[in-house]
């Protein structure tokens, strides 16, 4: 894709799809990290506090976060 991307004849909308998709990246990203750190034996205060959350509310939002394999596809 990057190859696409940089070259000269890129399908119009071809940047901003590929741009769309990081919001979903993103939040797998965010979500891996929460299993990871609980794993890891963090408190949800400590999750929490680098996305602005006490540790009631990520609990609230992570609380459930589980490893999917595999991972579920969003269009």
């Amino acid at each position: 894709m990057v190859d696409t991307i940089g070259n000269e004849r890129a399908g119009a909308g071809l940047h901003s799809t590929a741009a769309a998709d990081f919001d979903h990246l993103h939040s797998e990203l965010v979500r891996c990290a929460v299993i990871a750190d609980r794993e890891a034996g963090a408190t949800w205060e400590q999750i929490g506090r680098p996305y602005g959350l006490s540790a009631d509310a990520a609990r609230a939002r992570y609380g459930r976060a589980r490893l999917v394999w595999p991972p579920p596809m969003f269009e």
